[in-house]
């Protein structure tokens, strides 16, 4: 009789927890089949045409995004091409982010296998005619253009594209990208307007730093092997002078060259920049036959060190700037 009494007993206490483990599992599984959705939830996947735009969809984007640059880590952009299998996974993103102009191969792609948002920060950035960029070596001393010059406005059309090397403009394309992520992603909205809204407090204040930075210089002029600085020399107030326009594949004429030596020795410019992705022997062998030196200032077409963001190279690049120029 005990040991039935004891049995009967130890069943009720077993089935009454198994009855209070029910109710418990019962009345948080709402909370956890949440938690567990919004663990499992997937970012929006994103194309950027080239690393600049890469970098700042990043960080406005954050975790809700996962960024693929559709020109590789340190390859040109200017003569993109893109795969099969890149243009299907471009129809099949979240987004793309481009810059309507600059790669011709992005252009077609977007047009034809365009995703549900397409973000063209051209109409954001104040993109200049060419023409504006071009140095005064761009012109011959009778008033006719060079043949460099034509070629610039044959493979970049009408304006210059090179707008990121001026953090202002990148600013503004913060808030365009930004805007256009809280439409495509309503339920993230606030997140993607709040760090647009940070990124482009960060990129105003790297203006100003380059600004400042450059407002006390012996020199204004600088000497790169392309002319992809004419944003950055429009915010500083400096000049640039290349060895090559706006196409960093062309190659310098004889006569370019020694307007080139002209202006070096005419001015004292004692450096010749040349960039990550571009042969330096041309520059080099000018800077040695000139007796200066040369460094680097990078475009930042391209990501060549994945160890350094946009942010860091700009500043690497002011450095760079500060000492050619002998700035205080």
């Amino acid at each position: 009789m005990s040991f039935s009494r004891s049995h009967t007993v130890f069943a009720l206490t077993a089935a009454a927890a198994l009855a209070l483990s029910a109710c418990s599992s019962s009345a948080s599984s709402p909370s956890s089949s949440a938690s567990s959705s919004q663990a499992s939830a997937s970012p929006m996947k994103v194309m950027a045409s080239f690393y600049p735009l890469q970098y700042l969809t990043q960080k406005i984007g954050g975790d809700l995004v996962d960024v693929e640059s559709l020109t590789p880590p340190g390859a040109e952009p200017h003569d993109l091409e893109l795969s099969n299998q890149k243009v299907q996974q471009l129809s099949q993103a979240g987004a793309v982010v481009y810059l309507k102009g600059f790669q011709s191969a992005v252009d077609k792609a977007v047009e034809l296998n365009a995703p549900k948002t397409v973000i063209d920060v051209s109409g954001s950035v104040d993109l200049v005619d060419a023409e504006k960029h071009e140095s005064e070596l761009d012109v011959a001393d009778d008033g006719e253009k060079t043949e460099e010059a034509h070629e610039h406005e044959h493979d970049h059309g009408s304006t210059d594209p090179h707008f990121w090397l001026d953090p202002t403009r990148m600013a503004s394309a913060a808030t365009q990208i930004g805007d256009a992520l809280a439409q495509a992603d309503p339920a993230n909205a606030e997140t993607y307007k709040k760090n647009a809204a940070t990124t482009k407090s960060q990129m105003e204040a790297l203006s100003k730093k380059l600004v400042d930075g450059t407002a006390k210089c012996q020199h204004k002029e600088f000497v790169t092997s392309h002319e992809a600085f004419g944003y950055l020399a429009d915010r500083t107030g400096l000049t640039q002078l290349g060895l090559s326009g706006l196409d960093p594949d062309s190659t310098p004429s004889p006569a370019r060259l020694k307007q080139i030596s002209d202006a070096v020795k005419a001015k004292g410019i004692t450096t010749i920049f040349t960039e990550e992705l571009l042969s330096p022997k041309v520059a080099e062998t000018l800077a040695k036959d000139l007796g200066i030196t040369t460094a680097v200032l990078d475009p930042i077409e391209s990501q060549a060190d994945d160890s350094k963001d946009y942010e860091a190279v700009m500043n690497e690049n002011l450095e760079a700037l500060q000492k050619a120029l002998s700035c205080e």
